[in-house]
Formats: C-alpha cells, structure tokens, sequence
C-alpha cells in the first residue's frame, strides 16, 4: 500500500471528469502486479469487486506505444481499479496530459 502520486490523481481527476461522476479519489492505493504498466488499485483491503466501467479510453506513452486504461467502481459505488494495459506490455514512461488522452467510452464523453 502507498499514497497516489500526484499524477496519478491528476490522471484519475481527468478521467472523473469525462464520467459524470463524483467518486472520491482515495489516497491510498495498491500497485497491480502487472509489469510496471501503471495500473493501481484502490480497493486496498481486497474486499471489493468490479462492478462497471466509468470511463475507458487510449494514449500515448511518451515512448510511442499505445496505451489503453479503464477506470471502475466496485459495487458500494467506489473507485476500484485504474487498469492500465501497454500493447507490448512494456512498462508505463509516463502518464499523459489531459489534452493526450483519447476517451473511448462513456460513449457520450
């Protein structure tokens, strides 16, 4: 467990934008073992589940590979992962400024 970098809650803080939603950005969070993609999640006591997407999109990495992310809530209506995937599953540079992200759904963002 370990508390979110400031861009990551800036990543997080955009994409809550682009989901209508008001959901409270905890500060602590779990890094996913998944290469050093980037992906977090805030279900820190590994309680909750996934229960719906609230916004999914691409960028990016500054390295020229595509990103794709999903960011969801667990069924309490609570942040529970950003996933972050690198098609050639090779670590995350950096993550991307508002104006570099590509919202794919919600399909009304």
């Amino acid at each position: 467990m370990r508390e979110i970098t400031d861009k990551e809650e800036q990543f997080v803080s955009t994409l809550l934008k682009h989901s209508n939603s008001d959901v409270v950005i905890p500060r602590m969070v779990l890094s996913m073992k998944d290469g050093n993609m980037g992906s977090i999640s805030f279900d820190i006591t590994g309680e909750q589940s996934r229960a719906k997407q609230l916004v999914a999109g691409w960028f990016t990495d500054s390295d020229g590979t595509h990103v794709d992310f999903e960011l969801t809530i667990d069924k309490q209506g609570s942040l529970y992962e950003l996933d972050i995937w690198k098609v050639d599953f090779s670590p995350l540079t950096s993550l991307p400024n508002e104006d570099e992200i590509k919202i794919t759904a919600p399909n009304n963002a």
